[in-house]
């Protein structure tokens, strides 16, 4: 039998393990909303220290860099999501009653832990390749639980099907941390599980036999160096990040000696804004001209729907920058651009309440269909074909 003082030594062992893995749990998950907040770039370890209410020095006690409290806090978010919705499912019930439950879990987690969501949505290319695999791994067994659950609730779906629509309703719950709208936790959740179960409801029509459409436009090698800059920057900055490229990088891309790279941009930061512009314009442009033709609400919904559907599957690293570089904009053009993205938004919710009238809380109910589109669209290879996004997005915003 061991002694009392063994036994005291080993539980103030276990304390002391205790007090540490909450401290780490704590600095994890202040870092975490900072880093959503403002990027990885942009939050030092002495702003994530003063946070938790340490020194700068003692964060080395739990963490050795920066980076590895970026790949704790992505590893122990995507781990808790796949967690949850695997107690679920396991839990007594129908097939029904358990894909219910899947949802109900993940919504919940998503709404109290709002601001992890942008860590394995854009944070994710920080990490060193392990950490980033481990993070994908969790979250495709995400995946499979709500996908083999759906198939057992809908078994004339093909497999490839019921994974398509279960990641396009987990993209209507990840789009919580698109937006900032103040809504209570209860009707947040009751809104974002109402759009993901019309995306698992839905039928899409299959996918059709023709090409993927391209990363963006082709630039000729007649094109003006400007422009070459422009197509250069794009995918490096969705690969990399801004912080990360260098104009030299960029000039040597586009096939431009580094030092005639600042006769067409100050500076990087001057280099994105013309990128967002470029966004922003082509945007516009479609938009403008579906509206135009439009002559009722339904028919301008759809129309703005499909202008849109052109743009991301059309413009799929252009599309990916527009939506995570933004804090890294000179202050006016940050200002100015981001006008221009809530204008947009109000443009999808205005005519969402006309062709909804009793909708309740429409601008969450557009940003689900905004983020069910751009997860479909945005990889290297789409995960589905444009008709099919379209299809989900006029599902959630006429349903949800």
């Amino acid at each position: 039998m061991a002694s009392p003082g063994t036994r005291s030594t080993k539980a103030g062992a276990a304390s002391s393990r205790l007090r540490t893995d909450d401290r780490k749990a704590q600095i994890s998950a202040i870092a975490a909303e900072l880093f959503s907040e403002r990027g990885y770039h942009g939050v030092g370890l002495g702003e994530i220290a003063s946070a938790a209410g340490i020194t700068g020095p003692a964060i080395y006690r739990h963490f050795p860099n920066k980076q590895g409290i970026l790949a704790h806090a992505a590893r122990e978010f995507a781990a808790a999501l796949s967690s949850c919705a695997q107690e679920a499912d396991a839990a007594p019930g129908s097939d029904e009653e358990k894909l219910r439950a899947v949802v109900r879990a993940v919504t919940a987690l998503v709404v109290r832990r709002r601001g992890s969501i942008r860590l394995y949505q854009w944070e994710a290319r920080h990490l060193a390749d392990g950490d980033r695999a481990e993070v994908a791994r969790s979250l495709r067994t995400l995946i499979s639980v709500v996908a083999h659950r759906l198939g057992a609730v809908r078994p004339e779906l093909p497999e490839t099907t019921a994974r398509l629509q279960a990641s396009a309703a987990l993209s209507a719950v990840a789009s919580w941390s698109t937006h900032r709208v103040a809504l209570s936790d209860r009707a947040a959740e009751e809104t974002l599980r109402s759009a993901a179960s019309v995306v698992l409801a839905a039928d899409p029509p299959a996918a059709p036999r023709t090409p993927v459409a391209p990363v963006g436009p082709a630039v000729s090698t007649l094109a003006a160096r400007r422009e070459k800059l422009l197509a250069a920057a794009v995918p490096l900055f969705r690969k990399q990040g801004f912080h990360t490229v260098s104009m030299e990088e960029i000039g040597t891309a586009a096939g431009i000696n580094a030092s005639s790279v600042y006769r067409h941009f100050s500076g990087k930061a001057d280099l994105l804004a013309a990128v967002y512009y470029r966004a922003a314009d082509r945007l516009a442009v479609a938009t403008g001209q579906a509206l135009d033709d439009a002559g009722d609400a339904a028919t301008a919904l759809r129309g703005l729907v499909g202008a849109y559907i052109d743009f991301a599957f059309g413009n799929r690293d252009l599309l990916a920058i527009y939506l995570s570089e933004y804090r890294n904009l000179p202050t006016d053009d940050r200002h100015a651009l981001r006008r221009a993205q809530r204008d947009h938004i109000r443009q999808w919710v205005t005519l969402t309440g006309q062709v909804r009238p009793g909708a309740r809380h429409p601008q969450v109910t557009v940003q689900a269909a905004l983020n069910v589109i751009n997860d479909l669209a945005m990889p290297t290879t789409p995960l589905a074909a444009p008709e099919q996004a379209a299809h989900l997005a006029l599902d959630v915003l006429h349903s949800a």
